[in-house]
């Protein structure tokens, strides 16, 4: 069975999306500190997969360890994109869709 959505709630949906993201796109401080945190846990991941490359034997300790460091990499990476994006796209959203 297809699942069909009321046509009206499609706009109440969209609605709320765009409330919220010009919402979101008028708090810089929390989107800067979300690229600054974002960053932070990037580089601490990059900075556990260097030193576990250098400083622990060829072992499955290493490459636990460097994994770990991937984790902490890509979720830094995502959260740092979210704050740029929010920081960047996001004011111009809200610059282009300033209702009177």
């Amino acid at each position: 069975m297809i699942n069909q959505q009321n046509p009206q709630q499609q706009p109440e949906k969209d609605q709320r999306l765009k409330s919220w993201l010009l919402k979101r796109a008028e708090n810089h401080r929390a989107n800067l500190q979300l690229l600054v945190i974002g960053a932070a846990i990037f580089f601490i991941g990059a900075g556990i997969i260097v030193w576990a490359d250098h400083n622990i034997p060829v072992s499955l300790k290493q490459e636990l360890t460097g994994l770990g460091g991937m984790v902490l990499l890509v979720g830094g990476g995502i959260t740092a994109l979210a704050g740029y994006l929010s920081l960047s796209i996001l004011r111009l959203v809200k610059f282009f869709n300033d209702d009177p």
